[in-house]
């Protein structure tokens, strides 16, 4: 099943895209979604393997993957974004350790706030912050993990 669209965050992308041989990233991610966003934060956090950052500019460079960040959004979707991000911050990120789950805060409101619904992450306990937070049975966000990637080539 190829999902239309997902946000992924920065640990699928290291995990995966760590082998210098394989690029499994250029091999994986084109045949799990039409269309892959990865917010700005994530993409910063991303600096080693550098295999891992080749991949995903390699998937930026065909269309594959796109960048994107709240400053491209309305006024309205910012007001929404910000809303979402505040709330997810209250309880995932520790303000003595600002910059830990920041990419994953910042995708899962920029995914709220556009509408998309499968985040890749492997933080296994996020699923039911999403419900509590996020999900309110109208565009709901469900967490896909690195054995549903596997599953779903």
């Amino acid at each position: 099943m190829k999902l239309k669209q997902i946000i992924i965050d920065a640990d699928i992308y290291i995990k995966i895209g760590s082998s210098q041989k394989y690029r499994y990233l250029e091999i994986l991610f084109p045949a799990i979604a039409e269309k892959i966003y990865m917010h700005k934060v994530v993409y910063d956090e991303i600096m080693i393997p550098a295999c891992a950052k080749e991949q995903v500019d390699a998937l930026i460079q065909i269309g594959i993957l796109e960048l994107i960040n709240e400053a491209q959004l309305s006024d309205i979707k910012k007001s929404i974004y910000n809303r979402t991000f505040a709330s997810l911050a209250s309880v995932m990120i520790n303000p003595k350790r600002e910059k830990k789950n920041r990419g994953e805060v910042s995708s899962l409101a920029m995914a709220k706030t556009q509408s998309i619904s499968h985040f890749g992450t492997d933080e296994k306990d996020l699923q039911p912050i999403i419900d509590e937070k996020l999900n309110s049975r109208i565009d709901n966000i469900h967490c896909i993990r690195i054995m549903d990637i596997i599953q779903m080539i």
